[in-house]
């Protein structure tokens, strides 16, 4: 396991270093803030009749993450294309390439470090929602503890298996524009509605409220067993299969 540690050491190195991450933070905490600031001033009623401004923040959230496009998923992107391009582009790579299983290590330790990114993303959010709450709305409540956690950890795994779709999707691309624009193509959820759509049309079997984007937008009960279940069928079945793929594509790829 030593090779793997030395790994995570380097890549943790590179992540706490990397001005790209707080840059993406910070503007990310402002827009949130400004944001609700916004809301405040054009508050209209949802669907059904509820201000977001008396929403809790369970509520909140879900009523945020269901908008298309999502900033969450939108700055994460981002950063998983950008975290591993720049260290592609400048073949640090190279300096542990050598090492004892050292393809399979670099991408355990790049998954982990976007579920890091997107716990960060997750905290930064929440402050950011409490603190423009409190001062716009006039309005901290955060709702249910145990129905907060819940949602919280479902959506941090949606986000974080998102994450590795993007990772997985540059190290086959190997081109940051590219793996940007199909970025922007997931988060607009545009393969979602197309399959929605054409599934309504052929058969009902509602598959694609499994697909990740569609789970991740979808405002569900998580006081509801089957809504937990389903999230996390959606969140470790993406996980699983994009490692599994770019484990097998760094295994394969030609790093001289």
């Amino acid at each position: 396991m030593n090779p793997l540690i030395n790994l995570l050491k380097m890549e943790f190195n590179r992540f706490f270093t990397n001005n790209m991450m707080y840059i993406l933070l910070v503007i990310f905490m402002a827009f949130q803030v400004f944001g609700i600031f916004m809301i405040k001033q054009y508050e209209q009623p949802d669907q059904e009749g509820i201000l977001l401004s008396t929403m809790n923040e369970s509520q909140f959230i879900q009523a945020m993450l269901s908008q298309t496009p999502s900033w969450v998923m939108m700055y994460i992107m981002v950063f998983s294309v950008y975290f591993y391009m720049s260290e592609y582009n400048a073949g640090f790579y190279k300096n542990y390439i050598s090492m004892k299983n050292a393809r399979i290590y670099s991408v355990i330790s790049k998954i982990l470090i976007l579920g890091l990114f997107t716990l960060l993303m997750f905290i930064v959010m929440l402050v950011s929602d409490l603190i423009g709450r409190a001062i716009f709305f006039e309005n901290a409540a955060i709702g249910d503890l145990q129905y907060f956690f819940k949602l919280l950890v479902g959506q941090f795994l949606l986000h974080w298996a998102f994450a590795i779709v993007i990772l997985c999707i540059t190290m086959l691309l190997k081109n940051m524009i590219a793996s940007i624009i199909i970025g922007l193509v997931l988060v607009l959820n545009v393969f979602g509605v197309a399959v929605s759509l054409l599934e309504s049309l052929v058969w009902d079997l509602n598959l694609s409220s499994y697909l990740l984007i569609n789970t991740i937008v979808s405002v569900m009960d998580f006081n509801e067993l089957q809504t937990v279940i389903h999230v996390v069928i959606a969140a470790l079945a993406f996980m699983m299969l994009f490692s599994f793929v770019a484990v097998r594509y760094k295994l394969n790829e030609d790093l001289r």
